[in-house]
């Protein structure tokens, strides 16, 4: 099986998985990496944090978003763009999204501020899955790979414990995070 036969049949055993998470333990598994987010280094040094709006069976990172708010930090998020990259923006208002590429909600770009990447000073990243060795499995598109290569700044993983494997399939262009949060387990890089 070949590597991205390898990833795909990941994606799929720990998408099954993460269907299976009750909403409670969505609510509860969010508000605990959120707590753990917010104790890190790397994010509360932050001025400029990318974050993402979540799709249906991801973490919520929405209670994440809000205490960053209320810490007074710039809360960026992404917009894909056609060239397979993306766009950042803070959207003028709570609601200024719009339902964008692949169903996700995405900055109104007619209200909202474009932020160039260089102000990026930390990144919360979606993944289907990860491993110990800071691994990250994303939906296969490549556009957050494009974008750590990109910016030079502190970036952590965030999921459900169910999406921990023992070892996520990886290619060069693939980027390794700083950083992993799940409800149980936080795993940083050694520095």
């Amino acid at each position: 099986m070949d590597i991205t036969e390898q990833k795909a049949l990941l994606r799929s055993e720990i998408r099954t998985l993460r269907r299976s998470v009750s909403d409670g333990e969505r609510k509860n598994a969010s508000l605990a990496v959120a707590e753990k987010l917010l104790s890190l280094k790397g994010i509360l040094d932050a001025e400029y944090v990318l974050a993402y709006m979540p799709m249906k069976y991801e973490l919520d990172i929405l209670p994440t978003v809000k205490e960053l708010s209320a810490l007074g930090k710039k809360v960026v998020f992404p917009l894909c763009i056609e060239d397979g990259g993306l766009k950042l923006y803070i959207p003028s208002k709570e609601n200024g999204f719009t339902v964008g590429a692949y169903g996700i909600l995405e900055p109104d770009v007619r209200t909202a501020e474009e932020v160039p990447y260089e102000r990026i000073d930390a990144v919360i990243l979606p993944a289907i899955g990860f491993d110990r060795s800071l691994s990250r499995l994303g939906q296969g598109g490549g556009y957050y790979d494009r974008l750590l290569s990109k910016v030079g700044c502190f970036t952590v993983a965030v999921g459900f414990d169910c999406q921990l494997v023992d070892r996520v399939p990886t290619e060069p262009t693939d980027r390794r995070v700083d950083a992993i949060v799940t409800p149980k387990e936080l795993i940083l890089a050694q520095i």
